[in-house]
């Protein structure tokens, strides 16, 4: 009795080891186009199949988040382009290439000098169309806003910005980065 016993033991035990896929060998019936209708048998070792069906993620970064948006929004400005004098005004000046790109080559040198002094968060600006040919960035974050205006005919670009308890105002060359106001939007 004791060997029937035992006989039952191992056989409840492998029975409980092939539930838990332990690595053994298996083999899966696939029909298979054969004159005599006879089944292809393989072997296949589930574990090895269940790791390769699962493909590790890359985390997705913040940075790489920023970046992204930035360049959509780079995209996206493009329409500022196509706007035509809809209401026939004499003072209306059309919105040139070199001064959209003026604005978002300044946009992304301050994204590349952010992200190199690691600072995440400086958020994205919308790029729109001002007055007399002019393109603004504007950022709208929690407690602030800042605003840098690119004039048509001009190498220097005009900020305002305003938060809490203080603002900050100027002009600048657009050709370099200005990484405090990298800071100043980033500062928490």
């Amino acid at each position: 009795m004791k060997m029937t016993n035992s006989r039952l033991g191992e056989l409840i035990q492998n029975s409980s080891q092939a539930r838990r896929f332990s690595g053994d060998w298996y083999e899966i019936r696939r029909p298979k186009n054969h004159r005599f209708g006879f089944p292809h048998v393989e072997s296949i070792n589930l574990e090895q199949e269940i790791e390769t069906l699962t493909v590790p993620s890359k985390p997705v970064r913040e940075e790489d988040l920023e970046w992204a948006g930035m360049e959509e929004e780079i995209k996206a400005a493009k329409y500022i382009l196509a706007i035509g004098n809809d209401e026939e005004s004499d003072d209306f000046v059309p919105y040139s290439q070199e001064t959209l790109a003026r604005a978002t080559t300044f946009l992304t040198r301050q994204m590349i000098h952010a992200h190199s002094a690691r600072v995440i968060g400086m958020g994205l600006p919308q790029i729109g169309p001002a007055d007399h040919g002019s393109v603004d960035l504007y950022w709208e974050k929690e407690d602030r806003t800042l605003l840098i205006n690119f004039p048509r005919d001009s190498n220097v670009a005009n900020f305002y910005g305003s938060k809490s308890k203080s603002e900050i105002s100027g002009r600048f060359d657009p050709s370099e980065a200005r990484p405090e106001l990298i800071f100043w939007l980033a500062d928490k």
